[in-house]
């Protein structure tokens, strides 16, 4: 009489794990294609978001390009225009350099090896203007503004104009302030000074500001009175902004990133471009202070076209690219020529930007030999208008 519950053989058995194997298998490969789509689907929203927000803050920037105050009758400037390397002007554009790599406080060139999933001869442009600043820190008049001649002194910020005047505010947040520094009272009668001495406010604490006072014969900025509570609002003029894209070591276990890279610093008193002249030249120092826009940045190409005239002026290289500004200033009619460092307020401009960007996590791994790996790229096109080019153009 056979048994109920007879036990499964050894063929059965194997039978039944081979069966059993060949499906885990199946599911592994589904769960691992899956775990790649997630990952490339990751890698690419990620490219993407530093995409726009690099170019956000590329156009933050270009629409604030071209300098306002201080006004060009209240202070002489020895600005000459794009054509002269040694001085910055309002627009400077230098287009294909080599990118290289930041390294112990200097630039030098990329060897094939440090990132061979790009050409050797990748380029990139690097971008340099002048603009007005604001500083956007809410803030008050802490005491009221008598008139001019009621004002106490504060000779501790004494400078080579004499003694400064001190103008009490109050701001919502922190905010450094440094000398040249411009301090404006918004209370339907417009009133503005520099800032004569670097001054740190605490947030909701009132303190001085010391702001210069003007020479025998001129007009007080404040000469009227200003009561106690009216809006102030601050501007750092003149800071020359440069954007190239550099190789910097980033992540846990350092490795060279291409990264579009944003330096600011005041313009010089004659003019001249800031230490950073040589950014992208081989063992030129490497600046103080820069701000990481967005890594993985693989491609920055900017070109520019005057009063709406195409093509634009992007050359070969500098040289050629100065040349086509040249011309492209020399062919309007009744405006500034090349050689005015005014001339881009009576010219509109028009600037067209790409950027490119890629994955930071290869699509396959890296093949033997010098064929490199291959990533997921996103590219994007804007038009940016100066809003400040133009302004003085006769309608």
């Amino acid at each position: 009489m056979p048994r109920s519950g007879r036990a499964f053989s050894l063929v059965e058995a194997l039978v039944a794990l081979a069966l059993l194997g060949l499906l885990l298998a199946g599911l592994c490969r589904v769960l691992l294609a899956d775990l790649v789509s997630w990952v490339r689907l990751s890698e690419g929203l990620a490219a993407q978001r530093a995409l726009r927000w690099a170019l956000l803050r590329l156009q933050e920037d270009l629409q604030m390009m071209g300098h306002l105050f201080p006004p060009p009758e209240l202070r002489s400037l020895d600005l000459a225009w794009s054509a002269d390397p040694a001085r910055q002007s309002a627009f400077m554009l230098v287009p294909g350099r080599p990118i290289p790599v930041a390294h112990r406080g200097r630039f030098r060139p990329r060897t094939w090896d440090e990132d061979p999933m790009e050409p050797p001869d990748k380029t990139a442009d690097e971008l340099s203007f002048i603009l007005d600043l604001p500083v956007p820190v809410p803030a008050t008049l802490a005491r009221a503004l008598p008139e001019r001649a009621e004002w106490p002194g504060a000779p501790e910020a004494a400078g080579p104009e004499g003694p400064a005047e001190a103008v009490w505010v109050r701001a919502d947040r922190a905010v450094a302030l440094r000398v040249g520094d411009l301090l404006f009272l918004d209370d339907g009668c417009l009133a503005w000074s520099q800032v004569r001495a670097p001054v740190d406010l605490p947030p909701g604490r009132a303190g001085p500001v010391p702001v210069a006072r003007p020479g025998p014969g001129a007009s007080s900025a404040f000469a009227r009175p200003h009561p106690a509570g009216a809006r102030i609002r601050f501007l750092r003029p003149l800071q020359v902004v440069r954007y190239a894209v550099v190789y910097l070591e980033r992540g846990p276990v350092p490795e060279l990133v291409p990264c579009l890279v944003r330096w600011e610093a005041p313009l010089p008193a004659d003019g001249r471009v800031p230490p950073w002249a040589g950014l992208l030249a081989a063992r030129s120092p490497l600046p103080g202070d820069w701000e990481l826009v967005a890594e993985q940045v693989t491609g920055f190409r900017v070109d520019c076209s005057l009063d709406g005239r195409f093509p634009g002026i992007r050359g070969r290289d500098y040289a050629d690219t100065q040349r086509r500004l040249e011309g492209a200033l020399r062919s309007g009619q009744a405006v500034p020529g090349p050689a005015d460092p005014w001339w881009w307020r009576s010219r509109g401009a028009l600037l067209q930007v790409s950027l490119e960007t890629r994955t930071a996590v290869a699509r396959e791994p890296a093949d033997e030999g010098r064929s490199g790996r291959r990533f997921d790229y996103r590219s994007q096109t804007v038009l940016v208008r100066p809003r400040n080019f133009g302004l003085g153009r006769e309608p």
